[in-house]
């Protein structure tokens, strides 16, 4: 069920926030409150509040920036506004919490890429979009990178979690097994073959951040034809 929460905050339009509800509820919500307080207030902002969401990201930011071991579960309470009834609702343990986070950037990239590939393009085409997706992707979330780059390899993450993020790529890692099948891509085994791009990717990334540099295309278009020769017949 929707909990309507409402706010004063000072210098700030009036808040009404719906919690789980629908585009609808809201809507409706505008149509009782805007005459009530319409009169006092000259601004009424409708917003849902994703709890859940806000977590994840200021425990993200937070575990990059600190370490695991400096970051207990009540500095990521208080870095998402949130109580600790709240956080242990929704992740028993600091270690569900972080495999969360890395399923939560995962599902990120994926929807990104599936917005840039083609299936009617070539496979360099399509190789090529979802390096560039990839690159970009990290150069527009830092914090998403900085976690991924800390803790892909991390323990923490479980095997259940990495095979789940793996599904995410089903629609990548079938165009590599194709491009091998064509004899287009070498024939080397696929896990290997997956390490070795998401490799050049944060090196990539990691070089371009740590040097001061934009994502420059013309940067990015060599990166990209160095490892496509790489991994070419």
């Amino acid at each position: 069920m929707a909990t309507l929460a409402i706010a004063i905050i000072q210098d700030s339009p009036f808040l009404i926030s719906l919690r789980g509800g629908t585009t609808k509820q809201s809507h409706i919500l505008q149509l009782l409150f805007s005459p009530l307080f319409g009169i006092f207030i000259p601004k009424l902002q409708l917003c849902f509040v994703d709890k859940k969401e806000q977590i994840i990201k200021a425990a993200m930011k937070l575990l990059t920036e600190r370490g695991v071991q400096a970051t207990p579960m009540s500095a990521i309470a208080k870095a998402a506004n949130t109580g600790m009834g709240t956080i242990y609702n929704y992740f028993a343990t600091k270690e569900e919490l972080i495999n969360e986070i890395y399923l939560y950037i995962k599902r990120s990239e994926v929807h990104l890429i599936a917005q840039t590939m083609d299936p009617d393009s070539s496979l360099k085409s399509s190789f090529f979009s979802f390096y560039g997706a990839m690159v970009g992707f990290y150069f527009k979330y830092p914090d998403s990178f900085a976690f991924m780059d800390q803790f892909h390899s991390s323990p923490i993450i479980t095997e259940t979690t990495r095979a789940t993020g793996q599904q995410d790529f089903l629609p990548v890692i079938s165009l590599v097994q194709q491009g091998q099948k064509d004899g287009i891509i070498k024939e080397m085994e696929l896990d290997a073959l997956l390490h070795f791009l998401a490799g050049t990717i944060t090196a990539y990334v990691r070089w371009m951040q740590s040097s001061g540099k934009e994502n420059d295309p013309a940067y990015l278009e060599r990166q990209m034809r160095l490892v496509w020769d790489a991994i070419k017949e």
